[in-house]
């Protein structure tokens, strides 16, 4: 009776208000995209501090994680620290929620306590453990190892990394406890990935949005899950949305097939929610994908596959060779964040290279430890989103649509991992300025996990507006 009452009034005052701050916060970070290389860097540091502390005054923690998307997405602000790897804008806003959300449990709710879910025992075991291996490599380092000046301050920032991306996963599922928030983060990454085609198509140019990474397999899982499950959609809403898919697939599957993450997560994502949708439909996919591979066959095995092998496929062996010489005599907690750095150049610097997997930079830094809280990770949070998934069958709605997307999301994050080091940048490769793209996967990871709770964890599940 109550929510029957509320939805036959047009509008409240707190939501006017709610609408108010959605639209500044877009706005006000979409603007300081486009300011921030024309204005001081004293006044854009404000800017980027400013949201935190108004949100903190509204008790909001739910606009925090969505500042964090937008800023990642729309500011490109960074402060130098001496050495190639800057400290980027969404770095700041996710270590400054962080911190307040903490300090709030301590200081105002005087209970440090996060919401029960089958995630917290491993991740927290894998922050516990990165912080180990940090202390535990410094003093068991070889004595023959040479480090640089500016080495302290970059294995600082690499660890800072490894604790915040967990940190923004945390942040999201223990704050969010509505529907309507995970569809603000869902419709703002749409938002995101419909400009940039705008501005690849066109003469519009948004230079400053951020689209790197696996933003690609977050775009194409949400947009298409949506299209394919919430049928409380329009039909020419679903039609758009199918389009853009196609589109952003066009331009990574054909026009630039040479970067394979940048199209095998996506399409393993599409695969897999259309399998989850109708096996027919998947079949479907499947007899297409082949007419247009035997169509295309010369192509792809000769020069795509060619092209792949060189770049990184035969090179990947022999990186993960050169790896084990080091991390086989560090193995209990690794070398510490970045720590395989310093033992290439001192050992073998003519053959250091980039490991191309983030299991093996995982493994080589925090050890059989951080490796197995990790997997231990990834296996309890597909778990979730699977339970998830068959919990939400049939509902044909927006959190369906979510489920399935955030599902499809962590499997391509999974494949991901293997290819690269897109979920836990290495400072001597993405650098710590990774963390721009890289805060996309754990925050939307991170809303799987809330919306299970919203709707397996005693939350208002048969509450969904959309």
């Amino acid at each position: 009776m109550i929510h029957a009452i509320r939805r036959k009034i047009p509008l409240s005052d707190s939501t006017l208000l709610r609408l108010a701050v959605l639209a500044s916060l877009a706005v006000g970070l979409l603007g300081l995209g486009f300011m921030v290389t024309r204005v001081s860097s004293e006044l854009v540091l404000i800017a980027i501090a400013a949201p935190p502390v108004i949100l903190l005054a509204l008790n909001r923690f739910e606009y925090g994680v969505l500042a964090i998307i937008l800023t990642a997405a729309f500011v490109r602000f960074s402060l130098g620290t001496g050495t190639a790897s800057r400290i980027v804008a969404s770095l700041l806003m996710t270590a400054i929620f962080i911190m307040l959300w903490l300090t709030r449990m301590l200081a105002v709710d005087k209970n440090l306590q996060l919401k029960p879910a089958r995630t917290n025992v491993p991740l927290l075991g894998f922050i516990a453990t990165s912080v180990v291996s940090y202390v535990w490599s410094n003093a068991l380092r070889d004595p023959l190892v040479v480090v640089w000046k500016s080495w302290p301050f970059v294995q600082l920032g690499a660890l800072a990394v490894i604790v915040l991306l967990p940190g923004a996963f945390l942040l999201t599922i223990n704050t969010i406890s509505e529907v309507r928030w995970l569809k603000r983060l869902c419709w703002s990454m749409v938002l995101v990935g419909t400009l940039s085609l705008v501005s690849y198509f066109s003469r519009i140019q948004f230079s400053f949005l951020n689209t790197r990474g696996l933003f690609s397999l977050w775009f194409v899982s949400l947009a298409y899950s949506q299209a394919l499950y919430n049928k409380r959609l329009s039909f020419w809403q679903r039609a758009v949305l199918l389009g853009l898919v196609g589109v952003w697939m066009l331009i990574y599957f054909v026009r630039q097939i040479t970067w394979l993450s940048g199209w095998l997560p996506s399409l393993i994502a599409i695969a897999f929610i259309t399998f989850l949708k109708s096996k027919r439909l998947f079949l479907v996919l499947v007899i297409v994908l082949a007419v247009y591979l035997a169509l295309k066959w010369n192509y792809y095995t000769g020069t795509v596959l060619d092209a792949e092998s060189a770049e990184s496929g035969v090179t990947r062996m022999s990186a993960w060779e050169h790896n084990w010489r080091v991390t086989g005599k560090h193995l209990l907690f690794g070398t510490g964040p970045a720590g395989y750095a310093v033992y290439y150049m001192s050992y073998f610097p003519g053959e250091a290279m980039a490991t191309h997997s983030n299991y093996i930079d995982i493994l080589s830094q925090t050890g059989v430890v951080g490796l197995a809280f990790c997997l231990w990770f990834f296996g309890a949070l597909s778990w979730t989103g699977y339970k998830l998934h068959l919990h939400l069958k049939g509902h044909a709605d927006f959190s369906e649509g979510m489920a399935c997307g955030t599902l499809a999301g962590c499997v391509g994050c999974i494949v991901a991992m293997g290819l690269g080091d897109w979920l836990f940048p290495f400072v001597y490769t993405q650098t710590i300025a990774g963390f721009d793209y890289a805060v996309y996967s754990w925050v939307l990871l991170g809303g799987m996990g809330a919306l299970s709770n919203i709707y397996m964890g005693g939350g208002a599940a048969e509450v969904d507006h959309g």
